[in-house]
């Protein structure tokens, strides 16, 4: 019996950090990589219109933001920083790969609960 509360426990430590079904939750600040198709999405501001690239992700992240929940949070879109110019190549709903960092928005310009500061944009898969 105590040997069974023991494991219940142990495997509750493990699955802590986890979302059942979708694995283990994102850090902030880690280098990651996903993929989804990109949209340039209009937001009105005080100046005018910005016009940001959104990645809509091709399956739901989990994301531990401690300053907002000790919950994961879930990630399905997210607005893309760093980037100065797209390849050519690459236009509205292009299916892509961005590598980079994951942060919380906090800024006026900043649309979406999270940001991933690009570092790399890889070769278009295809339309999907």
């Amino acid at each position: 019996m105590k040997n069974w509360r023991l494991i219940s426990v142990g495997i509750c430590i493990m699955l802590s950090g986890c979302v059942l079904g979708s694995g283990p939750c994102l850090w902030l600040q880690t280098r990651n990589t996903f993929s989804g198709h990109v949209h340039f999405r209009d937001f009105p501001t005080k100046d005018g219109v910005d016009n940001v690239p959104i990645l809509i992700l091709d399956k739901t992240e989990y994301v531990y933001s401690p300053a907002q929940s000790f919950h994961c949070q879930s990630l399905n879109d997210v607005q893309m920083a760093g980037v100065a110019e797209f390849p050519q190549n690459i236009g509205e709903n292009s299916h892509i790969n961005v590598v980079g960092k994951l942060y919380q928005a906090v800024g006026a310009h900043e649309y979406t609960q999270f940001l991933i500061n690009v570092t790399s944009i890889l070769q278009p898969v295809g339309p999907h």
